[in-house]
């Protein structure tokens, strides 16, 4: 049997992760041969196998498949043979999400997450950006030329010591110039405080939730980025901490459920 890593996530946990992704995706399950999925004979083409498909949108038309053989499944006294079925559908579905790209490990995991969230960020930032560029494209009005109206009839000139005479002209206004927009930089502050107010308060329900010694290690992990500060007011800092207890309950999970 296969070593179960330390920080291993389910199944269900990855599941859970697609569906927020892709909240249309389904998964199905089978039987099938080997030869059907196209495995060799001498690898086990002639064997039978719990097959599980996923996909993502309903216009996919390729599954993304995985499949674990029947002779790997076990039934405990007592339990319905339907127990030992269920079982290697979890672990069919573990391997599918795995080639899916949702891998098994609360590390690699955490990089998904952390990827996602800045991918999203900078899809924001981006589209302030654009929003911007389509402001500053609007045609604005011209301003019209300064013109200098000729002096009435009645004006006396002015004369010259020689005699001539001269007519005062003003300097036409200048022109206003329009000052260049000012480029848009990321913020790391909150959008207001409300928004503050229900990340915080999610982020302690996280936490309450946790088995005790792993709400613990959520603390010292707080601890050492920032003193435990309360609020978080730089939002890349409450990003790191929710992580990590997400990451805290992919594992606690894990723990809870050895026979995967």
């Amino acid at each position: 049997m296969a070593q179960i890593a330390e920080d291993y996530v389910s199944p269900s946990v990855r599941w859970g992760v697609l569906k927020q992704d892709y909240p249309e995706a389904v998964a199905e399950f089978s039987e099938m041969t080997g030869a059907e999925l196209g495995i060799p004979e001498k690898f086990g083409g002639k064997d039978d196998y719990c097959v599980a498909q996923i996909l993502l949108r309903p216009t996919d038309e390729l599954p993304i498949v995985g499949y674990k053989p029947l002779s790997d499944a076990k039934s405990n006294k007592n339990d319905h043979p339907s127990d030992a079925w269920n079982v290697l559908c979890t672990k069919a579905l573990g391997r599918a999400l795995k080639r899916a790209g949702y891998a098994d490990t609360a590390g690699e995991m955490k990089l998904i997450v952390t990827y996602k969230q800045r991918l999203a960020e900078h899809d924001a930032i981006r589209s302030g950006d654009e929003a911007q560029v389509a402001n500053d494209s609007v045609p604005m009005p011209k301003t019209p030329e300064p013109s200098i109206l000729p002096p009435p009839e009645n004006t006396n000139p002015i004369a010259s010591p020689a005699g001539a005479v001269t007519e005062v002209q003003a300097d036409p206004e200048p022109v206003p110039v329009k000052a260049a927009p000012e480029p848009l930089t990321e913020s790391d502050d909150w959008a207001d405080d409300d928004a503050m107010k229900k990340a915080h308060a999610e982020l302690k329900l996280r936490v309450t939730s946790l088995p005790e010694d792993y709400a613990e290690r959520a603390r010292q992990a707080h601890e050492k980025l920032n003193k435990r500060q309360w609020p978080i007011l730089k939002v890349s800092q409450f990003n790191a901490v929710y992580n990590i207890v997400e990451s805290l309950h992919a594992e606690a999970v894990a723990d809870a459920e050895p026979d995967f």
